[in-house]
């Protein structure tokens, strides 16, 4: 994929206006082979202390419209929170998220280095190197998921994300029509996050392959 930064949404007029309007940090634009914006990505800090306070926030206020896990070669996990997170906690380097029992640690890395060089060594491959918000576009080059994507320096995905889609129902079932409402979580991350106002240009996909043909 190709990299660059832009100030327009997807390559439309509108969306360079808007954005250039309203103010908020502009995305990096991914574009495939072909050219077509694929990706609009938002690095974010990967100091332990920003990644604790976004994923607590996230999970204590969102956690019945999440689908997360790790997405590696050859494998994708979509969990689903089984209840409200009962533990946010961190212990040295590592944050613990828990739902009355089921539970997940994650490597958020630590303000200062570890005294032993050894341990310091192993634990700098292990901690987060690459975190961003992101939304995915499809053929048309319009948003059809948004989330928050996490990987370790060896590039390898520690946790990814999807927010509320407004094309999937819960059960990760496909929607016969979108419901825009159901953006109320992105727009609200990407205003505290980003200092994006709600942009129309998130409301003009069809969808999925399953919408592309209508």
């Amino acid at each position: 994929m190709i990299s660059e930064i832009e100030d327009g949404v997807g390559g439309k007029p509108e969306g360079a206006g808007m954005a250039k309007q309203r103010g908020g940090r502009k995305p990096i634009i991914e574009r495939d082979g072909a050219g077509k914006p694929r990706v609009h990505r938002w690095p974010m800090p990967t100091d332990p202390d920003t990644l604790h306070d976004f994923l607590a926030d996230t999970f204590l206020c969102y956690w019945d419209q999440l689908i997360f896990g790790p997405s590696v070669g050859g494998a994708a996990y979509e969990w689903t929170c089984p209840c409200a997170p009962d533990l946010i906690e961190r212990d040295g380097e590592f944050l613990t998220i828990g739902f009355n029992g089921p539970h997940f640690h994650l490597c958020i890395g630590s303000n200062t280095p570890d005294a032993d060089s050894d341990r310091e060594a192993r634990m700098r491959g292990l901690r987060p190197a690459d975190v961003s918000i992101f939304r995915t576009l499809d053929d048309r080059g319009a948003p059809n998921s948004w989330g928050f994507e996490m990987r370790n320096a060896a590039g390898v995905s520690m946790l990814t994300i999807y927010f509320a889609n407004p094309f999937v129902l819960p059960g990760d079932r496909l929607a016969e029509r979108p419901d825009w409402s159901r953006l109320s979580m992105w727009r609200d991350i990407a205003f505290r996050y980003l200092g994006r106002e709600p942009e129309a240009f998130d409301q003009t996909s069809k969808g999925f392959g399953h919408y592309e043909a209508a």
